[in-house]
């Protein structure tokens, strides 16, 4: 019998592993980092905060940002106001270069102080860390509107137990047939504050987030034994001490233009 701590992750996964997108796989791959910022507005400005973003994205786009920020708002809970901003993808030194040129940029500087900065209450800001070995990320001319993002919330000291499992999942999957160009996440990994991991998972809209029929838990129990499986998710799951989902929503309107 699968344990109760097993079978609320093999039911994650399930949902993580059928919300997937058409698509062709990228060849190349990206740079291993990612910067966010998630802004939330004042009380009663979200409107004002939504109109000055929006202008001053196209001023950045217009003056010289190298960087081609997109936006994205969340769907699900109570909380829906906020604004995550975010680049990717890039290495360290590049991180250097650009916040060279954008201290040396007095009119954007200028502009947001004027067009943003009166309408926001708080300012969040972290970088991601990508696994791309153990992603099967896939890119193309499918649209992508909608992230699927489960966040593993670890327990102290856990990080390499969750990393073990992480990892052999992946791999199963992604050498025994399980990654294909409609199967398709990526492992990231928050770099300041306490340690939490995500898998990310695009979608073109949300019919893509129809459940197939066959789960993760099927497939593992096909190249091993249900107990092997079993004790496998189990590692898994008492790694993390609780999870929590949530689905971003492109936001083209507040993002600067991108070839992507």
């Amino acid at each position: 019998m699968i344990q109760k701590p097993v079978k609320l992750i093999l039911s994650a996964l399930a949902v993580l592993f059928f919300m997937l997108p058409v698509a062709v796989v990228a060849q190349d791959t990206p740079p291993p980092l990612a910067e966010a910022w998630v802004v939330t507005p004042k009380d009663g400005q979200s409107t004002e905060l939504w109109k000055g973003l929006t202008a001053h994205m196209a001023f950045r786009s217009e003056h010289g940002d190298k960087r081609e920020w997109q936006a994205y708002t969340p769907v699900l809970g109570d909380d829906l106001s906020r604004i995550a901003i975010r680049f990717c993808c890039f290495n360290w030194a590049d991180q250097d270069t650009y916040n060279a040129e954008i201290d040396n940029a007095d009119e954007i500087n200028e502009h947001f102080k004027k067009h943003v900065a009166p309408h926001t209450a708080t300012w969040t800001h972290y970088f991601e860390s990508f696994d791309w070995e153990n992603s099967h990320w896939v890119d193309g001319d499918q649209d992508y509107s909608l992230y699927a993002v489960t966040t593993f919330h670890l327990k102290p000291g856990q990080a390499a137990q969750f990393d073990a499992a992480r990892d052999k999942m992946s791999q199963i999957a992604l050498n025994q047939g399980w990654a294909t160009d409609q199967r398709a996440w990526l492992w990231s990994e928050t770099i300041g504050g306490k340690p939490q991991q995500s898998i990310i998972v695009p979608h073109v809209n949300y019919a893509s987030m129809d459940r197939g029929d066959k789960s993760f838990y099927r497939f593992l129990t096909e190249h091993m034994s249900e107990a092997e499986a079993s004790a496998l998710l189990q590692e898994f799951a008492e790694s993390s001490w609780t999870s929590d989902f949530q689905i971003w929503k492109h936001q083209e309107e507040l993002s600067m233009d991108s070839d992507d």
